[in-house]
């Protein structure tokens, strides 16, 4: 597993797996489904159920195997989704790292042309908290996979035009490797329209698109509440304060005029790293 998957994702997998082997459920259909009914009545998140579900099928793909994900299972996830999504309407959902890694692995999965694009979109958008606009905006140029680096020259806090570089990961890198090659692309917009056969389209994807692949592979991904194309900023503003970023960092990291915006985000988490949790109860 450690040779095959991102390093975010390989231990989400492996920590939900574990959840899954210490409930002493079978790994079967019925086994599967029982566990997501039990993790929904102990209130945990359906991106937690969905976790688990494509770390059984990934392990299950790499031993060569039969996935222990069948209907029944599935119908427990898709009725965990909904009523996920109907108690958590009105704010924004983050998507956080984990998500967003298992988000792209999904869209990854799929093999098309639509799908490695939509990847490379998720993982990048994560990496560099893009705004919507700033990821139909990108241009192949705008990208150096040696360096791995994405400039982006204007964007709604840098009317002026003078541009910022943010940093990708390897795993992103190669996601975008993956939809260029694909693609067949070597300049102009990175991100395109693909009819439903495969073929691209010309010009550059729409904002309208882009929000709704990044809301279709959430939901996927099993983000809970409403997922929109401002989830991984959200979620990355989230994440950072998880692992222990300052504001000004996630300030920097997200391009926000102040640290407010990120905070407000990121309020829950920060919270757990306030003075009370540390100094009361030495968190």
């Amino acid at each position: 597993m450690r040779a095959s998957l991102a390093e975010n994702t390989r231990r989400a997998y492996e920590a939900a797996l574990r959840g899954f082997e210490s409930s002493g459920h079978p790994e079967t259909d019925a086994g599967v489904a029982a566990y997501i009914t039990g993790l929904y009545e102990k209130g945990r998140s359906a991106a937690c159920a969905a976790m688990v579900v494509a770390a059984l099928r990934f392990r299950a793909r790499l031993h060569g195997r039969s996935s222990p994900v069948g209907p029944a299972a599935e119908r427990a996830l898709a009725g965990f989704r909904r009523l996920a999504s109907e108690r958590g309407r009105g704010t924004v959902a983050g998507v956080r790292w984990e998500v967003a890694d298992l988000a792209a692995a999904l869209a990854e999965e799929t093999g098309t042309p639509g799908g490695l694009r939509d990847a490379a979109i998720v993982a990048g958008a994560s990496d560099a908290l893009l705004r919507v606009s700033e990821v139909a905006a990108l241009d192949i140029e705008d990208v150096n996979l040696e360096e791995q680096t994405v400039h982006i020259r204007r964007s709604k806090t840098d009317q002026e035009g003078q541009g910022v570089v943010q940093y990708l990961g390897e795993p992103t890198v190669a996601r975008i490797r993956a939809w260029l090659a694909r693609a067949g692309l070597e300049e102009g917009a990175l991100f395109r329209p693909v009819y439903k056969g495969g073929r691209l389209r010309p010009g550059r994807l729409t904002d309208r698109s882009i929000r709704g692949i990044i809301a279709r592979w959430g939901k996927a991904a099993g983000a809970e509440g409403r997922v929109s194309g401002h989830s991984l900023r959200v979620g990355g503003a989230q994440s950072l304060a998880n692992a222990g970023a300052s504001l000004v960092e996630m300030q920097l990291a997200g391009r926000w005029r102040s640290p407010a915006m990120p905070g407000r985000y990121a309020q829950g988490q920060i919270a757990k790293q306030g003075a009370v949790a540390k100094l009361r109860y030495g968190r």
